[in-house]
């Protein structure tokens, strides 16, 4: 570097730690709410929520130590800064980790509600993973590096492993979006718990797309700071956040489903305990010139009133319909949302 400026190295690292430190405690929450809302998910999908907690914690800890060695061990040694630390690199490694399984969970999503199709959910896997191969790579060569202006000899590295994270994320949101649109099916609760799905899709792909594109594009313009490190320090809590939020919106959009009163249309129904009030006015319309008919306007208001309970045969249809429905959307959203 040949002029150091400590706001936009030190200064943007340790805002960079601040930032992913409320992250990590918004984390937290949500790993606790998650828990507690979690009693149908499967074993290995509790489990790879608490390694991704603790991959999450760890890199807290690389970052935060990082900072530390920077501002208080090499306080003064304004060289030190031009030198990466051996914990700024192994927080590269954890976050390619933290979010291969991310991408695989959503991958999983994905390759249910598309009905196990093998071209979409290879394309988003071969560049989930050429994502994790530019983070080891990066890291491993960023050992050999003497200081951070070096980093221009693996740059290609950087650009390819971001580059293909903006696109994986955008191909997730985007099969997410259309798979879901597939799934609505007239009902207004079902179709809304679909509309919220698809909010959250997008936001996901969103957030993190944004965040590996400042990345990329503070790097790219500004290669002698630390600005670039700074959104790289937040951008693994955007994504786990991100899965967390969705896997805990499960009970709640269910509940507001189950809740959602439906209405059928009444042609057809024979037996019922809902009460009709019906009023019908009957129009002259009989034309002496033209005996083909007499017009009729039949003029119908009908009130609904619904139970409690269902116990006639229209309200356990109801019933009936949305169990249907659940069973078979049941199963992607309890691993992917």
């Amino acid at each position: 570097m040949a002029e150091i400026s400590l706001d936009s190295t030190l200064g943007a690292a340790f805002l960079g730690d601040i930032a992913a430190s409320c992250f990590y405690g918004v984390t937290v929450v949500q790993t606790y709410l998650y828990y507690t809302r979690s009693g149908s998910d499967r074993l290995y999908l509790k489990f790879l929520v608490f390694v991704l907690w603790a991959l999450d914690s760890l890199h807290l800890a690389l970052v935060t130590h990082t900072v530390y060695t920077y501002v208080v061990k090499d306080f003064g040694n304004f060289l030190a800064i031009e030198v990466p630390t051996w914990s700024v690199l192994a927080q590269i490694v954890v976050t390619g980790v933290s979010d291969l399984i991310v991408r695989a969970i959503y991958c999983e999503r994905v390759w249910k509600l598309s009905k196990r199709n093998w071209f979409l959910v290879g394309v988003i896997g071969v560049t989930s993973l050429v994502v994790f191969g530019g983070s080891i790579a990066f890291a491993v060569r960023g050992f050999s590096i003497p200081d951070y202006p070096a980093l221009s000899e693996i740059s290609d590295i950087l650009y390819v492993s971001l580059g293909a994270g903006v696109l994986a994320d955008v191909l997730i949101a985007a099969s997410m979006c259309a798979l879901l649109a597939q799934r609505r099916t007239g009902f207004a609760g079902t179709d809304s718990m679909v509309r919220v799905l698809i909010l959250y899709s997008i936001n996901t792909g969103a957030l993190t797309s944004i965040c590996a594109l400042l990345c990329l594009v503070t790097y790219a313009t500004m290669p002698d700071n630390f600005v670039f490190i700074a959104f790289y320090f937040v951008l693994p809590k955007l994504f786990l956040n991100s899965l967390l939020a969705t896997l805990n919106a499960r009970k709640p959009l269910r509940e507001a489903g189950s809740n959602t009163m439906m209405s059928i249309p009444l042609s057809g129904t024979s037996t019922s305990r809902m009460s009709h009030s019906r009023r019908s006015r009957h129009s002259h319309g009989l034309n002496r010139d033209d005996q083909t008919g007499l017009q009729i306007q039949v003029h119908t208001s009908t009130e609904l009133k619904t139970d409690p309970q269902p116990q006639n045969s229209i309200d356990e249809a109801m019933q009936k319909s949305w169990r249907d429905f659940c069973a078979k959307f049941e199963e992607p959203i309890d691993i992917a949302i």
